[in-house]
């Protein structure tokens, strides 16, 4: 989604030393501070967080994109931009289509609405690109990028700046992001994005590596005969 969420917004790093920040609680746990925006629990507030206008630039034309805020956008992401009221997650992707997704941050993995169930459409649908946490560790990472539609990756160099439903950019975001291409025209769009520069970033290319891996194991199995 062109959403990230964090629970405080205040200036921490420009605070003089040895001070304390009292103007808002803190997120204690990076869990609670990057759930999606219509997915904390009740009674927890949120802030919408844009993608920033220059990366969703670089991946046009788009022809779609099912995680856009029901307050509307700045800017325009996309030919057909779904809201949540619209469901993006239950909607069919027409497979010519070129998606971008920022799906909402969290949820438990068998939630029918949770970031896994975003991925996995993500990967099925095999033709866009998705900006997520650089959540390594996680299962539905492991998955998510494991997945033979997944064709390159990018680690973002630093912390992305989300802007705010005006606009405005905000603070870095609290952990590094990751960029998944899925399809030949995913790759493509991500690695000019990082060759103009719009992203900074390591970008592995996934189908030059899994052709590597067979290789290295036919090589193995004839060494063996």
């Amino acid at each position: 989604m062109n959403i990230t969420t964090v629970r405080a917004d205040h200036d921490t790093l420009s605070l003089p030393k040895g001070s304390k920040d009292t103007s808002a609680p803190r997120a204690t746990k990076l869990a609670s501070a990057t759930l999606g925006y219509d997915r904390l629990p009740e009674g927890e507030s949120t802030v919408t967080w844009l993608t920033p206008r220059p990366i969703i630039e670089a991946f046009q034309p788009v022809d779609l994109d099912p995680c856009t805020p029901e307050e509307g956008m700045p800017w325009r992401t996309a030919k057909k931009m779904l809201t949540p009221i619209e469901d993006g997650l239950a909607t069919h992707w027409p497979k010519s289509s070129f998606v971008f997704c920022n799906p909402p941050y969290g949820g438990h993995k068998n939630s029918p609405t949770s970031q896994h169930r975003w991925m996995e459409k993500a990967a099925e649908h095999g033709n866009g690109v998705s900006l997520v946490l650089a959540r390594m560790e996680t299962g539905w990472m492991q998955e998510a990028l494991n997945h033979p539609n997944v064709t390159g990756v990018l680690f973002t160099k630093g912390r992305l700046s989300f802007c705010r439903a005006d606009g405005v950019p905000g603070q870095s975001c609290p952990a590094g992001s990751v960029f998944i291409a899925y399809g030949k025209e995913g790759a493509r769009r991500l690695r000019k994005a990082q060759t103009n520069g719009v992203i900074r970033g390591t970008y592995l290319d996934l189908v030059a590596a899994r052709v590597g891996l067979v290789a290295g194991a036919d090589m193995g199995a004839a060494n063996h005969e």
